[in-house]
């Protein structure tokens, strides 16, 4: 038997029920996997799940136990061949355990492509296929045939894998600990929920007996005990809880499934979750036990479950007390640096006393400076606000926009820090008016309609004297008079003509 590499292009070819995918690539319905153990096949498994999920292929997954015509047994696993891409991880995965892969769709399987044949390869001479074979598959210088002998649901496989300690497994993370379940003997279940809620740990808890998994079981024994899911359990918690007998701690492995802390599955769980039913929930102990409770989970705060302490005997009759005004509570406003990001600068207050230096400055900058800027003088200093390009002014105390209209020092923020809301409402701040905090003083307000243009205000009066007009206009003579002499018939006759020039030049 020999094969042939697939051109690019190629669509004719021998062996039956494949074709090219979009990519070019030759690919039946199926991919088919052969292991020489069932270890192999577990740990092909294991390394799918932990880069993909395997939910998309139990639809169609099958792992069947498979005898060749020389009385070996080989395990062999076809999955869906969802796309070449799924099929190249699941190829890349195979040959790293030592399987082989192959791609077809009812009885014969050609090898899948590899380094050396990137679209695949082609059986050339596809004979008879030899009686009581079940499927062939077609290899570089062999043609296997296989009969089945029978079939292994992935289902069942997955539930008699044991779980294995992880070295240092029982060290979590932050995020790890995030979500824990606690299974709890009924003895000590009332101490660990007054426990935990004095610690302050938000849990919930709910009494579960798990379904029995053999005949043989002592039914009349109570199984039940508690379980607790807690959120953000505290690392020194989880390490009382580890060490203590009767309680144990699962780490959630999907929806429907949990693990013991400080162990693993060898197949993630999480990528198999379609395999748990929603009406239950499976809690995977140590030993190769199972628990398989009812579900969904419903679980009740621990709040609601602590113990109330009751004394009929000693019924206390309601105190009578008078009422009276509340006392103020109203705390004064402050200015206190801020602990945010500085805002972007909208205005200054300059002194007074610094009126002449703002003068000079204004005179010494251009007009496209003093654009959109407005200036309003009041007692407590000059205001100049402005939209952008402020700090040209390089006077007075700098000042940032906390609400509109609202002017505070830069650096600083009120307290008590509350709403711009509440603030304007309790300095009678609205619109139309401007609040001025100052670092040293009481805030101050300012109409809007004091504030002028900065270009207007930066003149001073001018004073303009008005000049009065004067008429120029000659006046005509008084004997003016038009005379008309007769010219005769030729009039122009002897009024010498310009001289005529050649319009070559000289020796044309």
């Amino acid at each position: 038997m020999a094969l042939e590499h697939v051109a690019q292009g190629q669509t004719r070819f021998f062996t039956p029920g494949v074709a090219p995918d979009p990519r070019g690539i030759l690919l039946g319905r199926f991919l088919v996997m052969t292991f020489a153990t069932l270890e192999g096949a577990v740990s092909w498994f294991r390394l799918y799940s932990s880069e993909a999920a395997l939910d998309e292929l139990l639809a169609n997954l099958t792992i069947i136990k498979a005898k060749t015509a020389l009385g070996g047994r080989e395990i062999v696993v076809q999955i869906p061949a969802v796309s070449s891409y799924a099929a190249d991880r699941a190829a890349r995965l195979a040959r790293l355990v030592g399987a082989g892969v192959y791609t077809g769709t009812a009885k014969h399987f050609v090898k899948y492509r590899d380094d050396r044949s990137p679209y695949g390869y082609d059986a050339v001479d596809i004979g008879a296929m030899p009686a009581q074979t079940d499927f062939m598959v077609h290899g570089d210088e062999f043609a296997q045939g296989y009969v089945k002998e029978g079939e292994l649901p992935f289902t069942k496989l997955l539930f008699r894998l044991s779980i294995r300690k992880l070295p240092g497994g029982e060290q979590l993370e932050t995020e790890d600990r995030g979500e824990l379940y606690l299974t709890v003997a009924r003895g000590l279940s009332e101490g660990i929920i007054r426990y935990l809620w004095r610690n302050r740990v938000e849990a919930q808890a709910g009494l579960f007996t798990p379904g029995a998994t053999s005949a043989f079981e002592d039914r009349g024994g109570d199984r039940g005990y508690m379980l607790i899911r807690v959120r953000a359990l505290p690392e020194r918690i989880l390490a009382l809880f580890l060490g203590t007998p009767g309680i144990d701690v699962f780490k959630p492995a999907g929806a429907n499934a949990a693990v013991a802390v400080g162990y693993a599955h060898p197949i993630d769980l999480a990528s198999c979750a379609s395999v748990f039913p929603a009406d239950t929930f499976h809690v995977f102990w140590p030993g190769d036990r199972v628990d398989v409770l009812p579900g969904p989970i419903e679980l009740s705060d621990i709040a609601d479950l602590t113990r109330v302490d009751l004394d009929l005997e000693r019924a206390k009759d309601p105190t009578a007390h008078d009422g009276a005004a509340p006392s103020p509570i109203g705390v004064e406003l402050k200015l206190a640096a801020s602990m945010g990001p500085p805002r972007r600068v909208v205005a200054t207050l300059i002194p007074l006393a610094h009126g002449t230096r703002l003068k000079r400055i204004l005179f010494a900058l251009p007009p496209v400076s003093l654009r959109g800027h407005r200036v309003a003088v009041t007692d407590r200093g000059i205001v100049v606000v402005g939209s952008e390009n402020l700090d040209v002014i390089p006077l007075g105390q700098l000042l940032c926009e906390l609400t509109p209209g609202m002017l505070i020092p830069l650096g600083m923020d009120v307290v008590p820090r509350v709403t711009p809301e509440v603030l304007a409402r309790a300095l009678g701040h609205g619109a139309g008016l401007v609040t001025v905090f100052t670092a040293d003083g009481s805030p101050f307000q300012v109409s809007e309609g004091a504030f002028q243009t900065l270009e207007r205000r930066s003149l001073a009066k001018l004073e303009v004297d008005r000049a009065e007009t004067m008429d120029y206009a000659a006046e005509p003579p008084a004997g003016a008079q038009v005379v008309n002499d007769a010219v005769g018939r030729f009039a122009l006759w002897g009024y010498p003509d310009a001289p005529d020039r050649k319009q070559l030049p000289p020796g044309k």
